[in-house]
């Protein structure tokens, strides 16, 4: 467990500003953000958050990792907190925190029933690549590839039940192929293996990748969002492509505990509106790999209502399971 201090600062304030009319007793002690393992998108985005909570609400913001077991607990331990408004956690309702429903069966808590969504603050695209030295120069060819070769092409992940699994297997059902799942324990050696062409394919995040593809060793042949990514523009989308809708994208969105007060939850959506409309942090967000894009409670809420049953499905019906289960 690692806890970190935000502090306020002179770009906090740049972030979020300061004169909102908020209620005088909130909040008079630190707020804090719970998030999962240390670095990538979601721990700098809670970061960037935080700080500017900080200086909105003139009180310390404490980033707490608890990382493990797929992101569940430290969701848990949000689930759990008093539901005062000084507890938050960070994550993703497109992805993980609805598979997590059926990979972890002895959850003791359901995100659409134990979370109240504050926001939506953005989103990390991801592509469908495959090796350079690879024959696949379209989406076309790749899927043509591997249903002449059923059960011969290779799919990556960092792990067993992770977004990459997931998101390999839905992929396979839409195109209709058959691929081997090839977990990895290190995202350093799957990027190794990806250049060096002893793999398949990958539905990677952007970041993840992006250098090697600019580098020219890795091949991104879609874009797996509703819309193209301003750093791949030539790349389409696989709906461009003719495979029909595939999102594959992180959310990253906020939530506290069910039962958080909604005066305190909608003074937070609108600080957040706010900092998303300011240049600087959507320059921050974007070096992160973070694209900003503002979303409500009830785009969340119907996120986890539809993403639950789906990732239900294809985890049951392919027989994944969870690493450590």
């Amino acid at each position: 467990m690692k806890h970190i201090v935000v502090r306020t600062s002179a770009a906090a304030i740049l972030i979020f500003g300061v004169g909102a009319n908020y209620a005088q007793d909130y909040p008079s002690k630190p707020i804090r953000f719970v998030t999962s393992a240390a670095g990538g998108g979601g721990d700098f985005t809670s970061r960037l958050v935080g700080q500017g909570f900080s200086s909105a609400f003139g009180q310390q913001v404490i980033v707490d990792n608890r990382p493990g077991a797929g992101g569940t607990i430290a969701v848990d331990v949000a689930v759990h907190a008093a539901p005062d408004g000084y507890t938050f956690i960070m994550a993703d309702p497109s992805g993980s925190l609805p598979a997590n429903v059926t990979l972890y069966p002895a959850l003791k808590y359901d995100p659409r029933k134990d979370l109240t969504p504050v926001a939506i603050i953005g989103t990390t695209g991801a592509a469908v690549t495959v090796p350079s030295s690879t024959p696949p120069k379209t989406l076309k060819d790749l899927v043509e590839l591997a249903k002449q070769k059923p059960g011969e092409l290779t799919y990556v992940s960092v792990g067993n039940g992770t977004p990459g699994h997931l998101n390999g297997e839905l992929f396979s059902r839409l195109v209709g192929i058959k691929a081997v799942h090839v977990p990895y324990r290190a995202m350093s050696n799957a990027v190794t293996d990806m250049v060096a062409g002893r793999v398949s394919f990958w539905i990677v995040p952007i970041p993840g990748l992006l250098q090697h593809v600019r580098a020219g060793e890795v091949r991104a042949l879609a874009v797996a969002g509703d819309a193209r990514s301003p750093d791949l523009p030539d790349v389409p989308t696989v709906a461009e492509t003719g495979f029909g809708n595939f999102d594959a994208s992180t959310t990253y969105a906020l939530f506290g505990p069910a039962g958080t007060p909604k005066a305190i939850t909608t003074r937070m959506y609108d600080e957040i509106k706010k900092a998303l409309e300011s240049p600087e942090v959507q320059e921050k967000l974007r070096k992160a790999g973070v694209e900003p894009k503002m979303g409500t409670p009830d785009q969340v809420t119907k996120m986890l209502a539809e993403r639950t049953p789906q990732w239900a499905e294809v985890i049951t019906s392919a027989g994944i399971r969870a690493e450590g289960r």
